[in-house]
């Protein structure tokens, strides 16, 4: 693995790098992509930022989050994946990046797979935590746009600081960020509690059928593409649903499983203490021992069967 001095030393001395985040951006994807690039171009750097799906509107807020682009375009010193632990994550963008040599990869998953020239896998409660470390070491600034963006990540992949992944070093992070501009309050409200009616209405239909197994431990919310259009919700506004389910005080495991296409399902998985990674792992996905994710093929209960299988068998170990 690259040491972060190196890393450094390459990104912040390159003419021109382009950072590409996983699929289906969340706040740590980014917030980590965006903060990289700005901290880059402010030491000199072209830079652009890539990701293969459309930005979900709840990130609007974040200050430059237009300048992502979906079309790839451009000839780069280097690439640089961020937040993504496989290929896999990286969409239509991944042949793109796998072509170019040398690569970087950044990223804070236990299951990355390694996948570049040059790899830099941390595995911190967020991405934004190793950008963060990445910035200082190059001496670059940080100033309050870099501040939120790093902060956006640490806040929506910790939770709002309620997952078991926090550390003293991500409160530590996080001090260090509000003393740097960092709007923790603003961050929460449009990550974690504004939401449409949308969504409101499709939450109350996907907590009504939560479905429970495993003499209760483990519990399923599915979210079918009926329930999309009839309550006029998007996909991406499905976020922090499985929170929800992980409140519930009998359950060990929770799973969010999203219908994406024809016999397409797309599955989160959290845990209380359950290595969740490894259930994701069984159908060839992964993430973090607590907050893991994969895709599953089949029939709606034939997918509930195999992922009900595969948590009773890492619960009961």
């Amino acid at each position: 693995m690259i040491s972060l001095t190196s890393l450094a030393n390459k990104l912040f001395s390159a003419e021109s790098v382009a950072v590409i985040m996983h699929i289906r951006p969340d706040g740590d994807a980014l917030g980590s992509s965006l903060a990289l690039a700005a901290a880059l171009e402010k030491s000199g750097v072209k830079t652009e930022v890539f990701c293969a799906d459309p930005v979900p509107e709840k990130f609007g807020f974040l200050k430059n989050v237009s300048r992502v682009k979906t079309d790839f375009f451009g000839e780069y010193t280097y690439l640089v994946a961020c937040d993504c632990a496989d290929v896999s994550r990286m969409g239509a963008l991944g042949e793109i990046f796998v072509k170019s040599k040398p690569n970087f990869n950044i990223d804070h998953h236990v299951s990355n797979t390694h996948f570049a020239r040059h790899n830099y896998v941390m595995d911190k409660a967020s991405n934004c935590e190793n950008v963060y470390a990445l910035i200082n070491e190059a001496g670059a600034d940080i100033d309050e746009e870099i501040a939120n963006l790093l902060a956006t990540g640490v806040v929506t992949d910790t939770g709002g600081f309620a997952h078991k992944n926090v550390t003293a070093e991500t409160l530590e992070t996080a001090s260090a960020l509000v003393k740097l501009g960092a709007d923790l309050n603003a961050i929460t409200y449009n990550c974690f509690k504004k939401q449409t009616k949308a969504r409101a209405a499709l939450f109350a239909r996907v907590m009504s059928k939560i479905r429970y197994f495993a003499d209760d431990a483990f519990a399923v919310a599915t979210v079918a593409k009926k329930d999309l259009e009839e309550t006029d919700a998007k996909a991406d506004e499905t976020e922090g649903f499985i929170d929800f389910v992980m409140g519930i005080d009998c359950v060990k495991v929770g799973a969010c499983v999203m219908e994406t296409g024809e016999n397409k399902y797309k599955i989160s998985f959290r845990s209380k203490g359950t290595d969740v990674n490894a259930v994701a792992g069984v159908f060839g996905g992964g993430g973090h021992v607590l907050a893991s994710g994969c895709q599953i093929f089949g029939e709606y209960e034939e997918v509930i069967d195999k992922i009900v299988c595969a948590v009773k068998r890492f619960i009961e170990e």
